[in-house]
């Protein structure tokens, strides 16, 4: 089983691993960061131009975040994350993946959930079907 959440949502107890799918981690604790599931620098940077702008909306993630994202969702080393995770799904292990953000709609797991759900995983925590973005 694969939930996705806020950082802050997490109860450690429930999963079998807790992926930070975040660039930067200060503290990771018990936290295992997976950088492959998350937006480049590049991308966070355009994020947070956006946000400071006050650009950032629905309209501005799906028409200039998502696309890059979902490319950067292409490359060997997230494939192979991605992988992992429906094979774990398979398994009957329980992972949480969890970032910062605190809107979903407007965040990058939102993304990686619909690629999962595409791929036929369910996901949990998640407040609708996702599976626009998978991935072909």
């Amino acid at each position: 089983m694969i939930t996705i959440t806020n950082i802050r949502n997490i109860n450690y107890a429930s999963y079998d691993e807790v992926w930070a799918i975040v660039r930067s981690l200060k503290n990771p604790g018990r936290l295992k960061q997976v950088t492959e599931l998350s937006p480049s620098w590049n991308l966070f940077k355009k994020y947070l131009a956006l946000r400071e702008s006050g650009k950032w909306n629905a309209e501005s993630f799906e028409n200039v975040y998502v696309p890059v994202f979902l490319k950067e969702m292409q490359n060997a080393a997230a494939r192979r994350k991605l992988a992992e995770l429906v094979e774990q799904d398979r398994q009957g292990k329980h992972i949480c993946l969890a970032c910062f953000c605190p809107d979903e709609a407007l965040c990058h797991r939102s993304i990686v959930a619909g690629i999962l759900q595409y791929s036929g995983v369910q996901i949990h925590g998640i407040h609708a079907d996702y599976s626009r973005y998978g991935l072909v």
